[in-house]
């Protein structure tokens, strides 16, 4: 039998491993978690993970990049579709978000990651530019449409800013997740955030 030539075996490759894959990114979720971006290395988490370093490092070029990514995992909540933004019935639309933020705020395993992330911002700035690159920035930009259609439909006050609509809505959401829990109802909190900033039709 001819030898395959080498150009060919390399054109072909391998292909990428869906099962390593979550478990890199697990690992690397769990590190983060644990340990913050200084006490997570490349070598730890693909120990955690049990595959080779060199696995990793063919799918990320940085451990900045791996994190980011594992956080978006962690997150794993679906985005509107383009389309969706603007055709879904607003009150479909108001209830996927809000049993979005509900379930992030009621996820407790969130609350450390999104700690640490916020914790190097100043430290290793490039951390969070990697997420904001990989998820944070389409979030807010969704958000931040989605407001802009509930005033022209009128669920909101005409004179509201989109932007302060948004970050109000972050960021009690984000001090209702990084306090100690407390034992309201998650969902009813959503709501009563909705109706602070202007939300008609709220029931």
């Amino acid at each position: 039998m001819a030898a395959r030539n080498t150009d060919d075996l390399k054109s072909a490759g391998r292909p990428r491993d869906p099962e390593a894959d979550t478990a890199i990114l697990r690992a690397a979720l769990d590190l983060f978690a644990e340990r913050g971006v200084d006490g997570t290395s490349i070598e730890q988490i693909a120990k955690r993970a049990g595959v080779a370093r060199l696995t990793v490092y063919r799918r990320w070029s940085s451990k900045e990049e791996l994190l980011a990514q594992a956080i978006v995992y962690g997150r794993n909540a679906p985005d509107l579709t383009d389309e969706e933004y603007d055709t879904l019935p607003y009150p479909e639309v108001l209830a996927r978000m809000v049993g979005s933020m509900a379930d992030a705020v009621a996820d407790r395993n969130l609350a450390p990651l999104l700690a640490q992330l916020m914790g190097s911002t100043f430290s290793h700035p490039e951390l969070f530019d990697a997420f904001w690159a990989a998820s944070g920035a389409r979030r807010r930009e969704g958000g931040v449409r989605l407001i802009e259609r509930a005033v022209r439909e009128g669920l909101l006050p005409a004179d509201s800013d989109p932007e302060v609509v948004v970050d109000i809505i972050i960021g009690a959401l984000f001090y209702r997740l990084l306090v100690p829990p407390r034992h309201d109802d998650v969902h009813e909190f959503v709501l009563r955030v909705l109706r602070q900033v202007g939300f008609r039709a709220i029931p």
